[in-house]
């Protein structure tokens, strides 16, 4: 398999329909179309997304929001970093994040911090060959306020990890 050329840009108001597709089959929420024109358009930093091209086609995507701490100074948080499944394994993850690191290191950032679930146990051998360490372990909790169950599909992930 030859590895694509990959062209990373800041997203545009234009690529909304397909960062939701992404974020849709990711299963994570921001996965309307017109919410994700509504985040480009007023919410936030238009260049904090970096989606990640393959002939024209976007293909992956993350945002990258910089933020501030007494302790450390500027440091960069990545957030819903998705490549869609035809284009896994090829580089682009690797593409996309190395953007990302010396777009934040341009900024005057000291490190990068990202979360990954802790039944994805791919992306975590991806962010540690990529030079990330574990930080701390954070519990997701959740309360039901309709009386319903609202279990997340990683609910049924952690179980089925758990069991082996």
């Amino acid at each position: 398999m030859t590895t694509p050329t990959v062209t990373v840009r800041p997203g545009r108001i234009e690529d909304a329909a397909t960062e939701a597709a992404l974020n849709r089959e990711a299963g994570w929420c921001w996965d309307e179309e017109n919410l994700i024109v509504e985040y480009h358009d007023d919410a936030y930093e238009p260049s904090s997304v970096l989606v990640a091209e393959v002939d024209g086609r976007v293909v992956g995507k993350l945002e990258l929001f910089i933020g501030a701490k007494a302790k450390h100074g500027r440091f960069g948080v990545i957030r819903r970093f998705v490549v869609h499944p035809d284009f896994r394994g090829q580089g682009i993850g690797r593409t996309l994040l190395n953007a990302a690191t010396e777009h934040a290191r341009a900024q005057g950032c000291s490190f990068i911090e990202l979360s990954v679930d802790v039944t994805n146990p791919i992306a975590h051998a991806f962010y540690a060959r990529e030079g990330f360490v574990e930080d701390r372990v954070e519990v997701l909790m959740r309360k039901s306020l309709d009386g319903k169950p609202h279990a997340s599909l990683y609910a049924a992930q952690r179980t089925e990890w758990e069991q082996g």
